[in-house]
């Protein structure tokens, strides 16, 4: 059975787009050549020889078919302003499309294509890398003359690896976060059952140890792998808010033979204070 999965692509302008632009003089800001992003569904490319060929000339389809579709917009618009957005991409896109039909032809002549193997975050870097190995990198401890020169604000004025290391601390207040969030759910998830076990999964962040080894309840052993656990609590992070200090997580009590019994949603909202960190309200459902 073939795997499905997202490809994405980098749509780039070729010098012969960039070199019509200039000799059309139209402004870069009305009408972007930066590159831009797309993505199709797709299986893995084992299937058959010549897929990725395919994949990528059906894509050219869509982009010349979206590129039309944006003219056709603009030539409804009616709006005639020399550098009204509506009127310069009517310009630039008949000049460059043609009549119809548009072949991959006329895609070449102005994009090319990239391959990209994947989409990265530096939120999901930050909230998945270990903290040790987050402070193996190290930012600049100057601001850069272009940004002394137009800077105009107290974030634009500190350097680079002052904002890494507010990153990093950041993450450090995961763990205390995780720890009173835990505990204040199974205090209140004890009466459901006598087994006094809890299995954590914190797919939402990279903790530096195993749970066990950094996490502590008094009167409960916890530990990973939820689904090795046959009594007890099944406890998984499913997502946290760093801005709002919002923390969710599932939860199943399950008893002999990992049946699960009952299940719900745990939602906190912590807040930090002088003495550390404290839940400002939490819920159970159901």
């Amino acid at each position: 059975m073939a795997l499905v999965m997202a490809m994405f692509y980098v749509l780039r302008p070729t010098q012969a787009l960039l070199q019509w632009l200039e000799e059309q003089q139209i402004p870069w800001w009305v009408w972007s050549v930066q590159p831009r992003v797309w993505s199709q569904m797709g299986e893995d490319d084992h299937v058959y020889p010549g897929q990725e060929e395919n994949a990528q000339t059906f894509l050219k389809l869509a982009i010349l078919a979206h590129f039309q579709w944006e003219l056709e917009c603009a030539i409804r618009s009616g709006m005639t302003e020399p550098v009204d957005y509506y009127a310069v991409t009517r310009r630039v896109l008949t000049g460059l499309l043609g009549p119809p039909p548009l072949t991959v032809e006329v895609f070449d002549r102005w994009w090319s294509l990239e391959r990209a193997d994947g989409m990265n975050s530096v939120e999901s870097t930050l909230a998945h890398t270990p903290v040790a190995t987050l402070r193996k990198v190290r930012g600049p401890e100057k601001v850069s003359p272009a940004v002394m020169a137009h800077s105009c604000t107290r974030r634009c004025n500190r350097p680079v690896g002052e904002w890494w290391r507010d990153a990093i601390e950041e993450r450090e207040e995961h763990l205390p976060c995780l720890q009173l969030a835990v505990t204040w759910i199974l205090a209140r998830l004890a009466e459901m059952t006598p087994h006094r076990t809890c299995a954590i999964r914190t797919q939402a962040l990279s903790l530096d140890a195993p749970v066990e080894e950094v996490l502590h309840v008094s009167g409960w052993t916890l530990q990973g792998r939820p689904y090795m656990l046959h009594e007890g609590i099944r406890l998984r992070l499913h997502e946290y808010d760093r801005y709002s200090n919002a923390w969710i997580f599932t939860y199943q009590v399950v008893e002999g033979e990992r049946r699960p019994v009952s299940k719900g949603t745990a939602s906190l909202q912590l807040e930090k204070k002088e003495d550390g960190w404290t839940v400002r309200s939490g819920t159970l459902e159901p």
